[in-house]
């Protein structure tokens, strides 16, 4: 009897990964001074893509660039075409294929190759035929993107792993088999001895499988291959293939923000990038990478320059704390959307965060935005005459922020959606479709959003441009009047507010690129 593919019995649940977008891809390169394909006009191909949600998302938002998934499993394949047909995207193809059997000669070169979510899961067999289809079939001024499990902070998920491996051998049935895991992992968390760094490590896994479907669980934490690699040793694979570190997907993963002048010091005795990553993950103890690479021949500068960003697109959440002086040097403080906040004393960099919060989720040229900086200072009364200087240390500021944090987003490509809702507002097809599968969905805007509550998701069912703001408050009441995940505190306040809460939500969704024009 043929056994069935593990990922044909749980299917992983509908994804999209922000970091393996052409659009973040290819700022990297420019940041780091490649001169990648236009975002607008490329080739991507996703290794090991699932049930197609990544590059749907993708391709639903570049219509003139070419994506191509492959995936062993024939239900993700299946899947994928037929979500693919329902949106009537045509600039995508799926097909049910097995990595080793994969050719240049079949397939072509691409701009982009990523592969999210396999890496470390697949024999070593397979991991050389990755990267030898990243070898030959990477353009000469192409990006690769490969995540993976990361020494040393994968040795403690080894251990947790191997203990759950162990209870539920035997055990055949996916869910049962992820029921019976975690069950053990709160009854140790519950019950050891030890109050130290075991404990912790209990406490940390019971806490991320919490967050995590079982479709994730069974695969990547019960699944029969698990393989982590120390960077140097994935820098060595690279180099094997002729290929070389770029920089980590999410930028500001190699920050030195937080340390000490002697970390900085140590840090800065090394003689190349891959010392100095690796030798970061020892002091974070990182557990996962997304690192992106290109050709070994490519020339990169190890150090973004400020100027560069003049050619990228920004945007940021950041918001004023309160009234910012923006003509003056005194300190004004700015607030993220999670929380984090930053002080500036710099005028043309306060202006600059100011417009950025003002325009968000909308991105805007580094250019435009200094410019458009620069006229709201003139208008406060600011004195221009080192403009020159000015417009410098604001890069340099943008940058660095940037670099050390996700509170500046950086773009290659800026979409033109709209930005303001319709009398009848409409959530944008691609949202709509992925609001039946997913607990978050993508503006058009490139925006993730995540839906927290039963009330946020209904509104959204709603709006398919058939009621007014009037309408959906009609239709919304008697919901929130059932809904199990409120309680009557709450639920008296939100029926009490529910107008306000309306109009305030389309205009915040309005904002982020949600809806059709």
């Amino acid at each position: 009897m043929v056994e069935r593919f593990s990922y044909d019995t749980l299917p992983y649940p509908s994804k999209f990964f922000l970091q393996t977008f052409p659009d973040r891809l290819a700022a990297a390169a420019i940041l780091y001074g490649i001169e990648p394909a236009p975002v607008e006009n490329c080739r991507l191909l996703e290794l090991g893509c699932g049930n197609g949600s990544n590059l749907i998302a993708q391709a639903y938002g570049l219509p003139h660039s070419q994506f191509v998934g492959v995936d062993l499993s024939q239900i993700h394949i299946d899947l994928a075409k037929r979500s693919a047909a329902e949106l009537d995207i045509n600039n995508v193809e799926f097909r049910q294929l097995d990595v080793m059997n994969m050719t240049r000669e079949e397939f072509g070169e691409f701009d982009y190759i990523i592969a999210h979510g396999l890496f470390a899961w697949v024999s070593e067999i397979v991991r050389g035929k990755v990267l030898t289809i990243f070898a030959e079939m990477l353009a000469s001024n192409g990006i690769g993107y490969l995540s993976y499990n990361a020494y040393p902070g994968a040795y403690s998920r080894e251990m947790v792993r191997s203990i759950l491996r162990f209870h539920t051998d035997g055990v055949q049935d996916p869910n049962e088999k992820v029921r019976s895991a975690i069950q053990l992992l709160t009854f140790l968390n519950n019950n050891t001895a030890d109050r130290d760094a075991y404990a912790q490590i209990l406490r940390s896994e019971q806490k991320r499988h919490s967050e995590h479907p079982a479709a994730d669980i069974y695969h990547d934490d019960l699944g029969d291959v698990y393989q982590p690699f120390y960077f140097y040793e994935f820098a060595k694979l690279l180099d094997e293939n002729r290929l070389k570190f770029l920089s980590e997907a999410e930028l500001h993963a190699s920050s030195r923000q937080g340390f000490s002048e002697e970390v900085l010091t140590f840090l800065d005795s090394f003689d190349s990038r891959e010392s100095v990553e690796q030798h970061l993950d020892f002091l974070r103890g990182r557990v996962f990478r997304q690192t992106l690479f290109c050709r070994k021949e490519q020339r990169l500068n190890e150090t973004p320059h400020p100027a560069t960003l003049d050619r990228l697109y920004l945007s940021s959440a950041l918001m004023p704390i309160e009234d910012v002086d923006i003509a003056s040097t005194t300190i004004g403080k700015f607030r993220s959307s999670k929380g984090q906040q930053i002080q500036i004393d710099h005028p043309l960099t306060k202006s600059a965060l100011a417009h950025l919060g003002e325009i968000w989720g909308r991105s805007i040229s580094g250019r435009d935005l200094l410019n458009t900086a620069m006229k709201k200072l003139i208008e406060a009364g600011f004195n221009d005459d080192d403009r020159l200087e000015q417009f410098e240390t604001t890069r340099s500021i943008l940058l660095q922020i940037a670099l050390a944090s996700d509170m500046i987003e950086i773009h290659a490509y800026a979409s033109d959606a709209a930005t303001k809702a319709s009398f009848k507002p409409k959530v944008d097809r691609l949202a709509r479709w992925q609001l039946a599968s997913a607990n978050n969905v993508l503006t058009r805007l490139n925006k993730d959003l995540k839906l927290n509550d039963l009330t946020s998701r209904h509104l959204l069912e709603l709006m398919d441009g058939t009621r007014s703001q009037v309408e959906l408050e009609r239709d919304l009441r008697p919901y929130i009047r059932s809904v199990t995940d409120l309680d009557d505190e709450a639920r008296r306040e939100l029926l009490d507010t529910l107008k306000t809460w309306i109009d305030t939500s389309i205009t915040e969704l309005a904002r982020l690129g949600l809806f059709e024009s």
